[in-house]
Order: structure tokens, then sequence, then C-alpha cells
């Protein structure tokens, strides 16, 4: 139990980000740990994605969720769906189905929340401490607070009714906009209203695993993986830095290896449990 709460690793939330995460770990496990600490036996290592709705990616289509979770099944992961957590002390996580994971690592990975901001009238403050905002990105209520981005919830989209995704798209789209309504503004010129113009989503499982969505453009596998490798390539600034990381990708494809490293020295000491627990 003590190796286990060391070895396991618990990912909340089954988003890009979780579910991203959860393969490249997995990948990690396979390809990278069992090199490093030969003395471990990675079969005891396991890998949780804890996820609260029914299913993942619930931001892409049916298709990509279950693809999504074909993959990660099919490399050992641990998926809860339908399952919350409810407590977690540094040693156990307490889940709404009853059951309890031993792990001294958990990753939150279920969405954000805004910090509070003093001063603004209380019906504009939402879930997660969200301003709403109307088709300006003004906050309601007021003609020169501004809200873009992650912290602005614009109803009013039958597209996207809780609001536009917390990515960077949406918050880009809104800053150049919002930049140019001021403008307009300040030379007496109507604003325009924001439309969010969605390019697709994206999500990478693992080596050769990848669900794009793209509008009713939709597709899974290796070709997935090789353009959600190439946009993210693209979007690095300068050629320079974007032939340096190709490379770097080739190398580590090929050589199914990682150059970053830790160097931690063995410790034969021997722990027990309840010295493992936060005190």
């Amino acid at each position: 139990e003590v190796m286990n709460s060391l070895m396991d690793f618990v990912i909340v939330g089954g988003g890009p980000t979780g579910v991203e995460l959860a393969g490249a770990l997995t990948e990690l496990k396979k390809n990278v740990f069992t090199k490093d600490y030969k003395e471990l036996d990675m079969r005891e290592m396991d890998i949780h994605l804890v996820e609260a709705s029914p299913r993942l990616l619930n931001g892409m289509s049916e298709q990509a969720s279950q693809k999504a979770l074909d993959f990660l099944n099919e490399m050992g992961v641990k998926v809860h769906l339908n399952t919350a957590v409810k407590s977690y002390d540094g040693y156990e996580v307490n889940l709404s189905s009853g059951e309890k994971l031993i792990s001294r690592t958990l990753i939150w990975a279920a969405g954000i929340k805004g910090n509070p901001i003093s001063g603004l009238k209380p019906e504009v403050v939402t879930r997660g401490n969200r301003l709403l905002v109307d088709e300006f990105n003004r906050v309601k209520g007021y003609d020169n607070i501004f809200a873009i981005g992650d912290v602005a919830l614009m109803e009013g989209d039958e597209r996207f009714p809780k609001g536009h995704p917390q990515m960077a798209p949406p918050a880009q789209q809104q800053g150049r906009l919002v930049a140019k309504n001021i403008r307009n503004l300040m030379k007496g010129s109507a604003p325009r209203p924001f439309r969010y113009f969605d390019k697709g989503s994206m999500a990478t499982v693992g080596r050769n695993k990848a669900v794009v969505d793209m509008g009713r453009i939709r597709f899974q596998g290796f070709f997935a993986w090789y353009v959600w490798m190439f946009v993210h390539l693209m979007a690095i600034v300068g050629w320079k830095n974007r032939v340096f990381t190709f490379f770097s990708w080739m190398w580590s494809y090929l050589t199914y290896d990682r150059s970053n490293r830790l160097i931690i020295g063995r410790n034969e000491e021997k722990f027990s449990p309840e010295e493992t627990k936060p005190h």
C-alpha cells in the first residue's frame, strides 16, 4: 500500500487536459520509467482518470469521446465515469462511488475558478466566479468594464449555451475584437458584437492516438495525431524554434525516449503507512 501510494496517479477531470495527461503518464510508464527505475515493478503503477460526467471530452463529439475512452482503456488507464472526488487528504482519495484510492499524487484538471473582484454588482458574478457579459464583452450593467476569456460568460450563443469554451481561441478572438471596439468607441463609432469562430477541437491521447473534430469532419487515430502535431508545431513562434521542436519530437518518436531526466538517489529506508500520511 505504501509503494502504491507513491507510484499511483489520480487525475481529476476528463477534459482535454486530463485525457492528454493520462495518456502521457501511461507512455512514460511504458517507455521511460521502466528504464530509469528498473528496481520498481511498473505493473504496480496505476493511473486513474476520474470524470464526474457520463463521458470524456464533453466539449467534443460523442464519436471523439468514445474513441478517447477506447484508447485509454487499451493503454491500461483506469477510467472512472459518473464519479466525483468527495475528499482528498493527501493520501486517500474518496470517490462518490464509495471507492477509495490511495495516492500521494492527485492532479486537478477539472476546471478553473476565477478570482473574485470586489466592487462589482453581485448579480454579474456567476458560477466559477465568471462575469456575465453582453455581446460586446462588456460586463452587464457597466459601460466601461470589459471581460474576456475564461472569466467572461457570454450567453445567447445557441452553440454554447453555457458560455464559450475556457480555452485560448475564444480569449484570443475576444481580445482582438475588444481592442478594436474600445478604439471605435473612442472615435464615436459603434462596437461590433462578438461571434466566436470555432476552428475545431482536438486532443492527443498517446503515440499515434488522437481525436479531431473540425465542424462535421471528425477523425481519429494516426492521421488525427499527425494533424494535432502539425497544428501545434505551426503555432510555435519562429521557424528556428519549429525546426528544433520538430527534430526533438522525431528523436523522441524514433527512440521511445525523453531527453529530460530527474536524478533521484535510491533510498533504501522503509516507511510505514502512518509515516507516509500527511500530518
